[in-house]
């Protein structure tokens, strides 16, 4: 084998691996996160893409003779690797849509505050619900699936082998949204129906005691139950996050078979 052209070949390989892994830690939940240095995620990618190199050498096609191809190829690579670091995230988008319902009905929807994994601010249980599946993912090494489905993706989806089929992906992408909306209500549900009541309890109260300043009164009740209410259901919020995360999983599974040739 001409060495000069098995040298090509490997370097060609590890730059495709590399932007597919590249454009995973861009949308990524933790890696993605813009509180983690540019430097830092270059690294990672770089790392990643050392190690899987030697698993897709085998996979990789030449490289292509021109430079439109050749570029048209790399940026394919990068919008896969965004695309299932994204499917994960929208499952965090879940938490944080649930955290700012249960806010409307607390009252906090108000405040916003400065959100670490998201360029846009976020409400006061909307961070806090992130802050802890973040916690929660890290602590079940779902990271870790994400960087071994993307060892697999290597396999399944060869560099060069997507084929964009809208009428292939929208079913799979409108399942996605249902399983966001239905993992948010899931989460929500509890504390919502818990202050639902109690302010049905203080409608009651001020028909029956018109005197009773239930603004005044209701304000620090819903507050109470509230957060009582959410550190009861605490450990089953978690759960239901982390039974939902094989779902993710399966979802890039289906979106790699969606977009193979």
């Amino acid at each position: 084998m001409d060495p000069v052209w098995a040298s090509t070949q490997l370097f060609w390989t590890f730059l495709v691996v590399l932007f597919r892994i590249a454009g995973l830690m861009v949308t990524a939940p933790v890696f993605g996160s813009p509180s983690v240095p540019v430097p830092v995620k270059l690294g990672f990618s770089t790392a990643f893409a050392i190690a899987l190199t030697p698993t897709a050498v085998g996979k990789v096609g030449s490289p292509p003779d021109d430079w439109l191809t050749l570029v048209g190829v790399l940026l394919g690579e990068t919008l896969l690797g965004m695309l299932t670091g994204y499917l994960v995230s929208l499952f965090f988008s879940a938490v944080q849509m649930a955290g700012a319902f249960i806010d409307m009905q607390m009252g906090y929807g108000i405040f916003q505050l400065m959100n670490p994994f998201t360029p846009v601010p976020a409400s006061l249980l909307a961070q806090f619900h992130t802050l802890l599946m973040m916690v929660v993912y890290l602590q079940v090494n779902a990271h870790h699936w994400l960087l071994a489905a993307l060892a697999q993706s290597l396999q399944a989806l060869p560099p060069g082998g997507v084929a964009l089929d809208a009428g292939r992906l929208q079913p799979l992408l409108s399942d996605v949204i249902v399983q966001v909306f239905a993992l948010a209500l899931r989460i929500a549900a509890p504390a919502t129906a818990v202050l639902i009541v109690v302010d049905a309890a203080l409608a009651i109260v001020s028909r029956a005691v018109p005197q009773m300043p239930v603004f005044f009164v209701g304000a620090p009740a819903k507050i109470a139950m509230g957060l009582l209410t959410l550190a009861i259901v605490l450990p089953l919020v978690a759960n239901v996050f982390v039974n939902t995360l094989p779902m993710a999983a399966q979802d890039i599974l289906d979106m790699l078979g969606a977009l193979a040739r």
